[in-house]
């Protein structure tokens, strides 16, 4: 019975230690009004033409996606690809490079990018 008393007081010290972690939530800097936490954990900022452009260089480099018609935007960071690759793997590919460019934020989305079945 003590090793069940012993699991739970580790369980929760473990919760109470993970959640104090989780300061994020209106930290704001009472002196500059900005929020602090945000711009500690951000990276260089991105612009979406730069991701759209990138995405579209990397693109280019692929014998397969270079011919495809896929059509690319970006709405702060987040990826839409659309448009018509010639297979599977193309489809994965094409998500997987977009993924890869820096300032993309999850998810990429592509559900309009299609391949004939």
């Amino acid at each position: 019975m003590n090793k069940v008393y012993l699991a739970l007081a580790f369980l929760a010290a473990l919760t109470t230690a993970g959640c104090s972690g989780l300061s994020g939530f209106g930290n704001k800097d009472s002196d500059t009004g900005t929020d602090s936490s945000s711009s500690s954990r951000k990276g260089p900022t991105v612009s979406d033409s730069e991701i759209t452009s990138s995405i579209k260089d990397a693109f280019k480099q692929d014998p397969e996606l270079a011919a495809a018609n896929v059509s690319i935007s970006s709405d702060n960071g987040v990826v839409t690809l659309s448009g018509t690759v010639p297979n599977a793997q193309t489809y994965n590919r094409a998500i997987s490079l977009a993924r890869e460019v820096t300032g993309v934020r999850p998810p990429v989305k592509a559900s309009n990018l299609k391949f004939p079945q």
